[in-house]
């Protein structure tokens, strides 16, 4: 063989070995590239999932939000149409006349007369309490701010019964919200 043909041969093989070599670097980047790919493809899913949960997220928030902001200005409107029943309350037991007037009056007296249990006397919160008082043989020591109603004060000071129109209204205000609630929003 010549040395022509040695070289040929060479030539050759090293173009075999270079053929060889590149088909194999094309086949390792098309296995790295669709690796890539699928590493790719699966991070744009996740992250595609992971903004798709967060957006679910974030609208169950917004939802709760308003659900909440919805309750509570539902809540406040019952609050002023219940504050509205107790200030048109308070007005019609002004508007009472005097005879039923008196008549509450005398059964506040009673019931005071009950849970004190010994001698009393009231502060008045009108001018026919006062005279109501002198019926009953009951003493009235000063008056007291109310648009109606009395309070009942042992001699010993020591019990104070607050039958004033408010003070009735105050210790029952919540069993008559209740009462007015399920009234005004069956």
């Amino acid at each position: 063989m010549s040395a022509e043909a040695i070289i040929q041969q060479i030539k050759q093989d090293a173009e075999k070995e270079i053929n060889e070599i590149k088909k194999e670097t094309k086949e390792k980047t098309n296995e790295i590239n669709a690796r890539i790919k699928k590493i790719t493809d699966e991070m744009k899913q996740q992250m595609l999932d992971k903004g798709e949960q967060e957006a679910e997220n974030l609208k169950k928030i917004e939802i709760s939000k308003a659900n909440q902001e919805a309750k509570r200005k539902q809540m406040q409107t019952k609050e002023k149409l219940i504050d509205t029943c107790f200030q048109d309350a308070i007005k019609k037991l002004n508007e009472l006349d005097d005879g039923q007037y008196e008549k509450i009056i005398i059964k506040l007296i009673e019931k005071g007369r009950e849970q004190i249990n010994d001698a009393f006397y009231i502060q008045s919160s009108k001018p026919l309490d006062k005279k109501i008082a002198e019926k009953q043989k009951i003493t009235v020591k000063g008056t007291i701010d109310a648009s109606g109603g009395i309070r009942l004060i042992s001699e010993k000071g020591t019990i104070t019964i607050d039958n004033t129109f408010e003070g009735i209204l105050t210790r029952k205000k919540q069993e008559i919200r209740v009462q007015v609630g399920n009234i005004l929003f069956p």
